[in-house]
């Protein structure tokens, strides 16, 4: 089907006879059950712009309902279901708004307004070779002035629940990138209220890293979100997600965190703002996982920059409070003197 008659096989099928026939000759419930069942998401989109035949049959429900069933089991919790039975178009518009996973690097141009955002839900799934390994929804207020003034922060998993896995411990470096390979993770902020949603993981780690003492290891997920303005500028943060598994590769923690440009952890209003701007910006394209990867890799050699550019300013403030203090002392000696 990659060849330039592709589409005429597709649409044309020949009977005993030799007539041509198109494939809208097909029983449309041969095509529904047989076929379209058979396809994943992105799959489906494309049949569904083929024809006005195909697009009907590619819109019901129970087609885009089972496929995100099987994309993020953790969705097949009853108010989960029921949210997304609200949103415009139910199941697809679902899909359209949490694939690809990082969606969130987009920037939105509208004001976002945290009043509009009462609650959030997060749908967590947590994949190793494309084997389920946790699977949790967690819900949170946002109106509150304690969500609002504290650190950003939302877990998954209670200190004294640990999640067993059948993950090996990567006891190399190469290990640990052939580990970020395989896993993929995903985490998607659902707006009750507005009816949007946006993943906000990176799909793919970011990075894997030991712990040089404890030896847990550490698995980031994080994609570049827009910040808002900071002044006259339009500041960039980092959407973190982190999973830390102990020495037998149980998870232990899995968090999501705000962080700015100076490595400081945002608060819940500051953050809520930014969820806000996720869930009203475009969508990134399908395949675009690199793409996210070089933007964070782009955001900590900026982060270091900066840093450096701040110890350097110090350090100069720090040479003139010095020099002025010994000037200072010099001046009253001469002083006292005459």
């Amino acid at each position: 089907m990659t060849s330039t008659s592709g589409k005429t096989n597709m649409a044309n099928t020949t009977d005993k006879a030799g007539a041509t026939t198109t494939i809208s000759a097909v029983l449309p419930d041969i095509i529904q059950t047989h076929i379209l069942t058979c396809l994943d998401g992105p799959s489906l989109a494309s049949v569904a712009s083929t024809c006005s035949q195909f697009h009907a049959l590619s819109s019901h429900e129970h087609l885009w309902a089972n496929i995100c069933h099987s994309t993020w089991p953790s969705i097949v919790a009853p108010r989960v279901r029921h949210i997304i039975s609200t949103f415009p178009r139910a199941s697809r518009s679902f899909f359209s708004d949490s694939f690809p996973a990082n969606v969130a690097a987009a920037h939105s141009s509208r004001h976002a307004s945290i009043e509009r955002t009462p609650e959030l839900i997060f749908a967590v799934d947590l994949f190793h070779r494309r084997r389920l390994v946790l699977s949790r929804v967690v819900e949170t207020e946002t109106e509150s002035e304690w969500f609002r003034c504290s650190p950003f922060r939302v877990d998954l998993v209670e200190p004294k629940d640990v999640v067993q896995t059948a993950m090996e411990y990567p006891r190399s470096e190469e290990a640990c990138e052939d580990l970020s390979e395989e896993l993929m993770l995903s985490w998607i902020v659902i707006d009750p209220k507005g009816r949007r949603a946006v993943n906000v993981s990176s799909g793919k780690a970011v990075s894997v890293r030991r712990h040089w003492l404890s030896g847990e290891v550490q698995m980031q997920f994080a994609t570049v979100v827009n910040g808002g303005e900071r002044g006259s500028a339009s500041e960039v943060a980092l959407c973190n997600v982190t999973v830390t598994c102990g020495n037998e590769m149980q998870v232990r923690e899995a968090c999501l965190q705000m962080e700015d440009m100076d490595g400081m952890h945002l608060n819940g209003k500051d953050s809520l703002g930014i969820v806000q701007r996720a869930l009203e910006g475009k969508r990134g394209r399908l395949g675009d996982q690199r793409e996210g990867r070089n933007r964070y890799l782009e955001f900590m050699n900026s982060k270091e920059e900066r840093k450096e550019r701040k110890l350097r300013a110090e350090r100069r403030l720090d040479t003139f409070c010095v020099a002025f203090v010994l000037l200072s002392v010099a001046s009253l000696s001469t002083f006292f003197l005459l």
